[in-house]
């Protein structure tokens, strides 16, 4: 007979924020506004903070949690459309990953670390909350 496990806090004890992080993903993309950005690939490297509700757990399957493999798969997907600014990117990613009714806040950061040689990186960075 199997019983199920179900990972539980003492009840005095509230979660006040759940986080799945991606750190330092880095892919290639030709990505961007300028001709030569549009036919080279360059590196962008991704950071996200995904806030969850509280949810209790029972360990068995993925749909239980907010996969990550999944965000990234997302990522990808949109990576493949023709974008010119990280603006749009970092909002077109967030608008995916919120359609997960379980997601309550997400920070993105996107970096070109290619873009300007001064630069270790440039990028843009936002946060959205869901209303």
């Amino acid at each position: 007979m199997s019983e199920k496990k179900i990972i539980k806090i003492k009840e005095d004890i509230r979660t006040s924020e759940e986080i799945i992080f991606l750190q330092n993903l880095k892919l290639k993309s030709k990505f961007g506004y300028y001709p030569h950005e549009k036919t080279n690939e360059q590196e962008l490297v991704f950071n996200l903070k995904i806030f969850t509700n509280e949810n209790i757990y029972q360990d068995k399957n993925l749909e239980e949690i907010i996969d990550y493999d999944k965000i990234i798969k997302i990522i990808k997907n949109i990576l493949n459309e023709d974008i010119n600014f990280l603006e749009t990117l970092a909002e077109k990613i967030i608008s995916k990953i919120f359609d997960d009714q379980r997601i309550k806040k997400i920070n993105i950061k996107i970096e070109k670390p290619q873009a300007v040689k001064e630069c270790g990186s440039v990028g843009y960075e936002i946060t959205k909350i869901r209303n």
